[in-house]
Parts: C-alpha cells; structure tokens; sequence
C-alpha cells in the first residue's frame, strides 16, 4: 500500500511539474516563435564585407531569439539568390534579405522580368544605409563630388571614371551624378565621364586602387577604415559626398543635394534602405510572425547601437505598408532611368 501511494505521489507530482513548465513556455513565448528549427537568409551580394551581409547577419542575429530559431546568413549573390527563393517551400524556411538593386535590377534589365517586386511577398523594411556615396582617392584633385564635374570643366583634356556595379544602387546614383553634370556643364564635360562595371565593394576598392577607376561606389561602413590619417597613402580615400537626404553624425561629409546636385528639377538624394523578401505564396502567419518580430528588434537599444557601428540606421516600415513604399520609390527611380545613359556606350 506504501508502495501504491509513494508512486501515486511521484506520477502526480511529474504531472504538476510539467504542467507548470508548459505555463513557463508559454509565458516566455511572445507570439513570435515559428515552427521551424532554422531560416535560412540568403542575400543578394556575394560579398561578407559590404553593408548587406553587415545589416542581413545584424537582423538576423537578433530575430534568433525574438522567432525562436536558427538563422544562417548565406552570401550566394542576386542571380542566385532570386533562383533559390523562387524554387524555395512557402513555409519560410528560405527567406532574402536585400535593398533597393532588388527592383532596380529588373529596371535596368540586370536581373529577369519575374523577379519584379510583384512577384514576391515584400516583408518589412528595416534598415537604411545613410552612408552611402562615392569615394576617390586621398591626392584627388577634388574633394566633393561636384568639384570633380568643375575640375573636368576646367580641365577639357581630362576624364574621369566611376566604378559601379551594373543595375544596382551605384548605377542610379551615378546616373544622378551624370545627369546633373551634362545639364549643369553640358555634354562638353559629360562625354568625359565613363564607367568602370565591376561586382562587390571589395572589386570597386580594388579598380581604384589599380587606377581602373577614379572615383568609386562606397559607404561609410565598408570604407570609412581607408579615409584615416594613418592609411598609407597607396589605398587612401577620401569621401566626395553620400546620397542620403541628411548628413552622418559624426562624418563630415557633405550630401549630394548641400552640394547643388539635382535631377528633374529636384535635390538628388536616395536612401538605400534594406528589407524582406519572401516567396509569393508564403505561408501568412509566418510572414506576420517575422513582421512582429522585426518591429521588436528595431526598437531595441542594442540592436540600434550595433547598426550605428557601421553607420547604419533603423527604418521600420511594416510590411502591410512596404509594398506600395517601394513601389513608389521604383516609380519615382524610373524618371531617372528614362533619362540615363547606356552603360555600353560609356563604359571603360
């Protein structure tokens, strides 16, 4: 009888343990969590040194905890990374983490026609990199990116050329520059203005560095390290403005709209902002689970202290909202594009 009551009582006492460890779980899950073990992030850049990977890994490493699973940062690169989300489960176990080249890529025709942004299930937006411009070298004989239109005016012998990957952030941007130049100084000065097309950050560092390039496509994240007074002078940079609508804390460096840079009549500024992407048909309520948790990540001091190493910064857009934002700004690129010239035509 002793035996049939000291069992009954361990069988109950289990019972009442595992029942209050199920109310713990359940009290330490937000709502977030998934049902799955690990996400995978892939990202349109090849490269672990450049702002995608730096605010993909960021994000990522956050949203572990706040989505209770693993997730891998994979730097496959654009091409691939398209094709790996378009044969990907709607479960979400395959997600992309990518910025503005997303869109821009089919506009310019780097990328296929379905890839357009309709095509996937956008997520949030959930970062900015206000750090991005252009770059020369530390002996330029300009410092801003619109003394070095002035300098070709006042040197007709002279070209210049911009290093920028084909169909992505850089080529827009160059596109703004190009534009101004041949409106402000006519095509005198901008028939002298080539481009050198090449593929990640590492590669443009590397055209200036071999003289392929003079001017180059960078950020204060990825080059900030070549602009100090201890850089031996052969790899030395110096910025000559950023694309942004207001200037980097910290950085004195001057936007392309304070230095009189303007496109169809309008101050040239382009935010590069990063965001989700996801497959058309993903299951809902782990794109809303990853849109809660993005939301929370955001909003949390550390995570913004880790972007504002890099210069970067927090820009939550809920997803509900995202996909008319970026079709807009698509639209409003387009004007730009319309007006652009072909890169075969002026390439080096």
């Amino acid at each position: 009888m002793k035996k049939i009551v000291i069992t009954t009582f361990i069988l109950v006492t289990a019972l009442l343990l595992s029942a209050c460890g199920s109310e713990s779980n359940a009290s330490q899950d937000d709502g977030n969590n998934v049902d799955l073990s690990r996400v995978r992030v892939v990202i349109g850049s090849s490269s672990t040194g450049g702002d995608t990977y730096q605010n993909a890994e960021a994000v990522s490493r956050y949203l572990e905890d706040e989505m209770g699973t693993n997730m891998k940062v994979d730097a496959i690169g654009a091409v691939k990374a398209f094709d790996e989300l378009s044969s990907a489960k709607d479960d979400g176990s395959t997600v992309m983490f990518f910025h503005d080249m997303a869109y821009l890529g089919v506009e310019y025709g780097a990328f296929k026609e379905e890839n357009k942004l309709e095509n996937w299930t956008i997520g949030p937006v959930v970062a900015i990199n206000p750090g991005n411009g252009f770059l020369t070298s530390g002996e330029a004989p300009y410092d801003t990116l619109a003394e070095s239109a002035e300098w070709l005016n006042e040197n007709p012998e002279e070209t210049i050329t911009v290093a920028i990957q084909a169909g992505g952030v850089s080529e827009v941007i160059f596109d703004g520059y190009y534009l101004w130049a041949k409106e402000e100084f006519g095509t005198g000065v901008s028939d002298r203005i080539n481009v050198y097309v090449t593929g990640s950050q590492e590669d443009k560092n590397q055209a200036l560095w071999d003289g392929n390039a003079d001017i180059i496509h960078g950020s204060i994240g990825a080059n900030a390290e070549y602009t100090k007074d201890e850089v031996e002078d052969k790899i030395k940079m110096k910025f000559l403005g950023l694309t942004a609508s207001e200037r980097v804390e910290g950085y004195d460096i001057p936007t392309m709209a304070e230095q009189g840079i303007m496109v169809n009549g309008k101050e040239f500024t382009f935010d590069k902002e990063f965001y989700f992407l996801m497959p058309k048909n993903v299951d809902k309520e782990f794109a809303d689970k990853l849109d809660q948790a993005v939301q929370e990540v955001v909003g949390m001091e550390k995570y913004q202290e880790d972007l504002q190493k890099n210069s970067y910064i927090t820009n939550y857009i809920p997803a509900s909202e995202s996909t008319e934002y970026l079709l807009e700004k698509r639209k409003e690129v387009n004007k730009i594009i319309e007006k652009a010239p072909d890169l075969d035509e002026i390439a080096q």
